[in-house]
């Protein structure tokens, strides 16, 4: 049974295709005209890390190669070509667009140029839909390293909400600072209507779940950290907030699928979405995540819930999560 539908948690630099960012990498000299294939897909696929927050400093490699408008909307295009290819109907790609500015786009052209891409997209392959999530940086050592940028980030967001944009994400290396400093992001992001999910508890203490439920998040990235209190998965679950879980993501040093808590989260009633956070980095895609799943367990039941858990999940307008519900239940009811 195929339930790989809905993808909620997918980064754009994280979820290329290899051949076509090594090659334009080495047209950009991002890299030495001496790197081999071979030489950058180890380059990508490193696992070896000391700390996590070390590992992530690899999305630099290929955000390099996102600095102009066509380079953006290329990228788009093929990963919503890519989606399409493996069935899925609805997808949330998220990118930050003040990473992109070091050859002179705004974050509003780096922002536009990936809607422009994927909305393309959408005109060739009609039976996908996709929305924009824009992130917000850890950056620093302080929420106020980088406010100013974030403040913009919010700002553009704002503008081009409806207009293929769909809401806000804060991502990055999450133990840079107490965590509540970004408050004042989200207090502008909720005035001005904008739906928001908070990388918490991912790679840091799981009472930034709790943070990130205070400061009003609509759904939680990964959140796997809960389960270290049991008051904080009771919180989720009694809140029914959306958990973007990213399995193979977040064991992929090891690849020992029983050891996630999503079987746990499931059970004990949260409400879980199913994503791949990284399709480059994971080396994955969702119908992995829900084959390795089923391995360790998880029923075609569970997933289908998931599955629906998404659809009501998404930050997309009321027409369009029709449009999704009705696929699924095509298929599933």
């Amino acid at each position: 049974m195929n339930t790989a539908k809905i993808e909620l948690h997918l980064h754009l630099d994280g979820s290329l295709n290899i051949r076509w960012a090594y090659e334009r990498s080495l047209r950009q000299r991002v890299i030495d005209e001496s790197c081999t294939f071979e030489d950058y897909y180890h380059m990508l696929y490193q696992n070896n890390f000391a700390a996590r927050h070390v590992s992530i400093t690899k999305f630099d490699l290929v955000c390099n190669i996102l600095q102009h408008y066509e380079d953006l909307y290329d990228a788009a295009y093929d990963l919503v070509k890519r989606l399409h290819e493996t069935g899925i109907i609805y997808a949330e790609i998220r990118f930050a667009s003040q990473q992109h500015t070091k050859c002179g786009l705004s974050q509003l052209e780096a922002l536009q140029a990936v809607i422009d891409g994927a909305q393309k997209a959408m005109i060739d392959y009609p039976d996908i839909r996709i929305g924009i999530i824009n992130c917000m940086m850890h950056k620093g050592d302080s929420a106020a390293f980088n406010m100013k940028e974030n403040m913009e980030t919010v700002e553009v967001t704002g503008r081009l909400l409806g207009k293929g944009a769909v809401g806000l994400d804060l991502a990055g290396f999450e133990n840079n600072c107490p965590y509540t400093d970004y408050s004042p992001l989200f207090e502008t992001a909720r005035r001005e209507g904008i739906p928001y999910t908070m990388h918490s508890g991912e790679m840091g203490e799981g009472a930034h779940i709790m943070d990130a439920l205070n400061m009003g998040a609509y759904r939680i990235g990964h959140g796997i950290n809960c389960i270290q209190k049991d008051e904080w998965v009771e919180a989720l679950v009694s809140r029914q907030i959306p958990l973007e879980i990213c399995v193979t993501s977040n064991i992929k040093s090891t690849l020992d699928y029983s050891s996630h808590p999503v079987r746990y989260l499931m059970e004990k009633g949260a409400k879980v979405t199913l994503n791949t956070d990284n399709m480059i980095f994971a080396k994955t895609n969702l119908q992995n995540e829900h084959a390795q799943l089923k391995m360790i367990g998880v029923t075609d039941e569970q997933l289908i819930r998931c599955t629906y858990n998404a659809a009501e999940a998404a930050f997309c307008d009321e027409q369009t999560r029709r449009w999704i519900i009705s696929r699924l239940d095509e298929e599933f009811r």
